[in-house]
C-alpha cells in the first residue's frame, strides 16, 4: 500500500479526515449521548475512523469496552468487519449496560477475559486495534507484543495525558507514533459539542479527553531494543 489514501502518519491522516466526516457523522448519528460515564469521545473515535478506514480491516480487536460506546461506534463504521470486544470483568456494573446496547450488532463478539491474553490469540493479518484497558506502560507492553507479529495495520492505545511516564517513553522511543491531541486534530473537537455537559473541561484542549497514542504497523527500531527500553522504564515507574 503506497499513497496518502494509505499512509499512516498524522498528517495524512488529517489531510483525508475532512472528506471522511461527512460519512462518519451519518454513522453515528443514532448513537445517543450517553453523558457522566467519560469513554472515548466522539472525535477520538473519529480519528480511529480516519486513520483506519482506507485498510477496510475484517477485523478490528477492542480491549476495554465498558458501556460499549465505542463498541457501537466501530459496529457503525466498520459493518463490515468483525469487532471481537474484550472486557476484563464480566460481574462489573457496566457488562450489563454494554451487552443490552450491543445486542443487535450481528458484526460484534464479546468476550470476557484478560485482553493480554485473548487478542494474541484473536489477532489476524490486516486486524486494527483499540486498546483503553490495559492502562500506561502496560498498554505499551500490549501494543508492543501485537506489533512485534507484524499483522495488525495499527494499533491505538487511550489515555495518553501529556507529562504522563507513558507518554515520555513513546515520544523518546517511538517517533513515528502520534498523539490525539496534535493540533492538527483540534478542528475535530467540533463533533463533542454538547455530547457530555457533565465532564469538566470537555472542550478544552486535553480537558476531560483520554488522547490516543496512534502507533503504525512498522516498529521504530528493532523490538528486543524496544522491550529492553520498556523493561527499565516499567522498573523506574
Amino acid at each position: 500500500m503506497v499513497g496518502d489514501d494509505f499512509a499512516f502518519t498524522k498528517e495524512a491522516v488529517a489531510a483525508r479526515a475532512d472528506k471522511l466526516l461527512p460519512e462518519f457523522r451519518d454513522r453515528i448519528s443514532q448513537i445517543p449521548p450517553e453523558a457522566g460515564f467519560g469513554g472515548i469521545w466522539e472525535s477520538e473515535m473519529f480519528l480511529f475512523f480516519a486513520a483506519v478506514q482506507p485498510y477496510q480491516p475484517r477485523q478490528i480487536l477492542e480491549s476495554g469496552r465498558a458501556r460499549g460506546k465505542s463498541t457501537l461506534i466501530l459496529a457503525r463504521c466498520f459493518p463490515r468487519s468483525r469487532i471481537v470486544s474484550v472486557e476484563l470483568e464480566r460481574d462489573s456494573e457496566n457488562a450489563p449496560a454494554a451487552e443490552a446496547k450491543l445486542k443487535n450488532c450481528e458484526n460484534v463478539e464479546l468476550l470476557y477475559g484478560d485482553s493480554r491474553q485473548i487478542l494474541p490469540v484473536c489477532l489476524q493479518r490486516g486486524d486494527a486495534i483499540l486498546i483503553d484497558g490495559p492502562k500506561g506502560l502496560r498498554g505499551v507492553d500490549l501494543a508492543l507484543e501485537l506489533l512485534h507479529t507484524r499483522r495488525p495495520c495499527a494499533v491505538f492505545v487511550h489515555d495518553f495525558p501529556v507529562g504522563s511516564s507513558w507518554r515520555r517513553f513513546v515520544e523518546r522511543h517511538w517517533p513515528n507514533a502520534f498523539f490525539g491531541d496534535d493540533p492538527l486534530f483540534d478542528r475535530f473537537r467540533v463533533l463533542d459539542q454538547g455530547i457530555d455537559p457533565l465532564a469538566a473541561g470537555a472542550g478544552d484542549k486535553g480537558g476531560g479527553y483520554g488522547i490516543f497514542a496512534c502507533f503504525p504497523p512498522e516498529l521504530p527500531k528493532s523490538y528486543w531494543r524496544l522491550r529492553l527500553s520498556l523493561s527499565k522504564a516499567r522498573l523506574i515507574s
